[in-house]
């Protein structure tokens, strides 16, 4: 049974219309790169899948069960889901121990314990040494990775991120999606990753979702693009994707 399910899904905003019969399955412990041009609704299908978007239409559900349609809509805290945003979104008046300990969901845990799971967190992702600072005095990279940690502490089965290395530049880009590589794999997690990061280290293996004008355009492995229908954003991904490059006829 597959871990998340979108069956149909519409979702509108006023006469725009961001995802239109939207359709996919994804199984436990995968790793999905959600790829499109600027507004083709690859954030918009993230927070639906969160349950930050409700459906016009269409329905998701999260291991065979009903998270999202016209009339239901799970609260994402019962999702188990962590999400990563475009912006980190930290407090700013909280120290980077407070905003992770504010991810520790667990029930029956004092403060000092949700405090420590919370630094452990930050340690596992060799963060540490910003327990005590303020976002503030994070950089970019700093303060994603405690936005990632406070992600993580919730013990999520599903991680969605939305352009985590936006902002970066290509070294602190890299360094971040091998973090996210290494998370994924070690806690066994669903990941699904908006990104136009076309560097190592996406594989030609891994599954891409192509998204243009709210429809899925392209399902399968990166290594498949040579089948798709050569858009002008496929053509892109052609270039930049090492390894590929359409086959002349």
């Amino acid at each position: 049974m597959p871990l998340i399910e979108c069956q149909n899904l519409v979702c509108r905003f006023g006469a725009v219309t961001a995802l239109d019969g939207v359709s996919f399955a994804v199984e436990a412990g995968a790793w999905v790169y959600i790829l499109g041009p600027t507004a083709s609704g690859k954030t918009t299908l993230l927070r639906a899948i969160a349950g930050l978007q409700g459906p016009d239409s269409g329905e998701i559900r999260l291991a065979g069960e009903i998270a999202s349609n016209h009339r239901v809509c799970v609260a994402p805290h019962r999702r188990g889901i962590g999400f990563l945003f475009q912006e980190p979104s930290l407090w700013p008046h909280l120290d980077a121990l407070a905003n992770v300990s504010l991810g520790v969901r667990e029930d029956g845990l004092t403060r000092r314990e949700r405090r420590d799971r919370a630094r452990e967190w930050l340690e596992r992702l060799g963060a540490g040494h910003l327990a005590r600072r303020f976002p503030s005095e994070l950089s970019g990279g700093e303060s994603r990775t405690v936005a990632l940690a406070r992600a993580a502490a919730s013990r999520p089965r599903i991680l969605l991120l939305d352009e985590p290395t936006v902002h970066l530049d290509l070294l602190r880009g890299e360094e971040m999606m091998g973090l996210l590589i290494r998370l994924h794999d070690e806690l066994g997690l669903t990941t699904l990753c908006v990104t136009h990061h076309f560097a190592p280290p996406m594989r030609v293996e891994d599954r891409a979702l192509i998204l243009e004008d709210g429809r899925v355009r392209h399902d399968g492995p990166i290594g498949s693009l040579n089948t798709a229908a050569p858009t002008a954003f496929v053509r892109t991904l052609l270039r930049n994707v090492p390894g590929l490059g359409r086959k002349p006829k």
